[in-house]
């Protein structure tokens, strides 16, 4: 098996080193991942300036380092830098989990869906890290969760993995003597995040915005990723990227069928 390893926090960064550790026994494992943090930066592709390319020697591995965002990996990955077919992409492991809204924000998550759009099977790993984002990346137990993701990738590659299918999962932070309650199928929340922002006034005059990072949602809604993940549950979503609204599609189509005819002349 032949797979591409990527992610969003950049190609040094500990996650992704201890996840290729967890699946290098898998297959040919390949990694292209950002050369810089692109966190939070979610389907952006690159089209208006030349992707810098840098091949890079780890202890673990050899590496390319892309100066553009995940999806764009991807996409130079399956295109131009691997030459043989690609089996599996695997996005991650990010330090953050990626659940309810945020797998719209999330670069992890498009990673994984831009392998799904061109017809190869992905999954996206994220560890939940805590509400305020306050924990050094470095002082993580990364060994401990990508080995449960592992755990999670060979459940998921035992079942019928189709090549337009991507997999969210999260693996919730635990002390070194706590397991995971299990493993749960969950759909994703549809409850939103509690927004905030800190407001600093420069020397300057100019007032800025940063918004919080945090992982507070407005309400823990039942049975979904959220309360599963808070819960200590490893949690695992199928994802589609198919964005039509098929439940309002023939009400639209009913409509601007009526509201597109023309006047009636009135004339018998």
């Amino acid at each position: 098996m032949r797979i591409l390893l990527t992610n969003d926090d950049g190609i040094d960064a500990p996650g992704l080193i201890s996840l290729y550790k967890a699946v290098q026994d898998m297959g040919d494992i390949i990694v292209v991942a950002p050369a810089t943090v692109q966190s939070a930066s979610s389907h952006a592709v690159t089209f208006h300036k030349p992707l810098r390319v840098d091949k890079r020697e780890y202890p673990d591995f050899t590496g390319y380092a892309v100066h553009g965002r995940p999806a764009d990996c991807v996409k130079l990955a399956i295109e131009e830098l691997v030459k043989d077919p690609i089996d599996l992409v695997i996005s991650g492991m990010n330090y953050g989990a990626n659940i309810g809204i945020n797998v719209i924000y999330s670069g992890t998550v498009a990673a994984a869906r831009e392998a799904a759009f061109l017809g190869i099977p992905a999954i996206a790993a994220s560890l939940h890290v805590g509400t305020d984002f306050d924990i050094d990346i470095n002082d993580l137990n990364w060994t401990k969760a990508t080995n449960h993701a592992r755990t999670a990738i060979d459940a998921v590659m035992a079942g019928p993995i189709n090549p337009h299918t991507v997999v969210n999962l999260n693996v919730p932070r635990l002390a070194d003597d706590e397991e995971p309650q299990g493993m749960k199928v969950v759909p994703i929340s549809r409850t939103h995040m509690v927004n905030s922002y800190d407001v600093q006034v420069t020397e300057e005059g100019h007032t800025t915005y940063k918004i919080s990072t945090g992982m507070d949602f407005a309400q823990i809604e039942a049975n979904t990723d959220v309360e599963a993940l808070f819960n200590q549950y490893i949690t695992l979503t199928p994802l589609h990227y198919d964005l039509t609204h098929e439940g309002q599609l023939k009400e639209w189509q009913k409509h601007i069928q009526v509201a597109s005819k023309p006047p009636s002349s009135g004339v018998g």
